[in-house]
């Protein structure tokens, strides 16, 4: 039984190698991706495996992300298969001007979610255990840059709501992927996404990419709470996280930041999901009691911290993710 329903895409990552520009990299690896992708299997490596509602191309990449979710020991049950080729998101070379992704590939196959598919069966007490609470549902942004994904993430909102499920919700905007003609729509998207969810995690270059803040730190998690989420946490690279949450939180009004662990970073690709999926592990799952307890949210951000910095030891997003132990491990060392 599933504490979590995941939703969003699952996408390739190209990741150059040795290089610093597209002239000098010598060729690219592919690798299994997509923020919601990466915080699936992230909670899966970290003990809570996930339902996950995602969708394939029917092509040979859309096979290998399928045979990638369920090694993971992801249920297939809410995994579509649709016509299309999958998306490709090339990852530029760290010495490039630009987007840090390019996207390829045909959006409509991995963004382009049926609103009459939600997974309503998924969002009861029954789907996480006889007598267990509603599950927490966790979504991405960048479906809010395709029109049927807006829609099928309004309705997959309103059902959760319904249901009385727990939601977060991760910015993660992609302007690149928004058509001509269609920004407002989908930064108004965004809007009503934050302001249906209970949590909401984003760094500074997200919601400037919305249009949303371009405030760094406490004021722009302040400046999220003002929409409806009861707490705020915003990445800050390599100096950690801060959360802020509002009198309406379980655990009450708060500040709370984590500097985070100092390692000898690889690539940082995943390190944004690794840090989501180790904070869901803790607030969301029976791994660190639910986030309706009273409990501090430091020992979440400590646990999301130490999942990112050794998801950046090696190189890859969803590969790069450690288990359960070996972030247990991490901690201890540093206590």
């Amino acid at each position: 039984m599933a504490e979590v329903l995941v939703a969003g895409e699952t996408l390739v990552d190209f990741v150059p190698g040795e290089g610093e520009t597209l002239r000098e990299v010598d060729g690219y690896a592919h690798r299994p991706g997509g923020a919601p992708a990466n915080v699936a299997v992230g909670l899966a490596r970290l003990g809570s495996p996930p339902a996950f509602w995602t969708r394939l191309g029917d092509d040979a990449f859309g096979e290998f992300l399928a045979e990638t979710l369920a090694a993971e020991g992801i249920p297939e049950t809410h995994v579509e298969r649709v016509d299309g080729k999958t998306t490709l998101a090339v990852v530029a070379p760290p010495g490039t001007d630009g987007p840090r992704f390019d996207f390829y590939g045909s959006r409509d196959a991995t963004f382009g979610f049926d609103p009459d598919a939600v997974p309503s069966e998924a969002l009861t007490a029954e789907a996480t255990g006889e007598a267990g609470d509603p599950p927490w549902v966790h979504l991405g942004g960048a479906a809010l840059t395709h029109p049927d994904g807006r829609a099928a993430t309004r309705e997959l909102l309103s059902a959760a709501t319904d249901a009385g499920c727990p939601v977060s919700f991760d910015v993660n905007y992609r302007a690149d992927l928004v058509p001509d003609g269609s920004g407002a729509a989908a930064s108004n998207a965004v809007r009503e996404a934050v302001a249906a969810s209970d949590v909401v995690l984003c760094s500074a270059e997200d919601v400037a990419a919305a249009g949303l803040s371009t405030d760094d730190g406490a004021a722009l998690a302040r400046d999220l709470l003002g929409f409806g989420p009861h707490t705020a946490v915003v990445t800050l690279g390599d100096e950690g996280t801060l959360a802020v949450s509002s009198g309406a939180a379980p655990w009450g009004a708060a500040t709370v930041r984590h500097d985070g662990f100092a390692v000898d970073a690889v690539d940082a690709t995943g390190a944004g999901d690794a840090f989501t999926a180790g904070l869901l592990s803790r607030v969301a799952t029976g791994n660190g009691g639910r986030i309706g307890g009273e409990d501090d949210p430091r020992d979440a951000l400590a646990f999301g911290n130490a999942t990112a910095a050794l998801s950046v030891r090696s190189v890859g997003g969803m590969g790069s993710i450690p288990s359960r132990d070996e972030v247990a491990a991490f901690l201890a060392e540093r206590e």
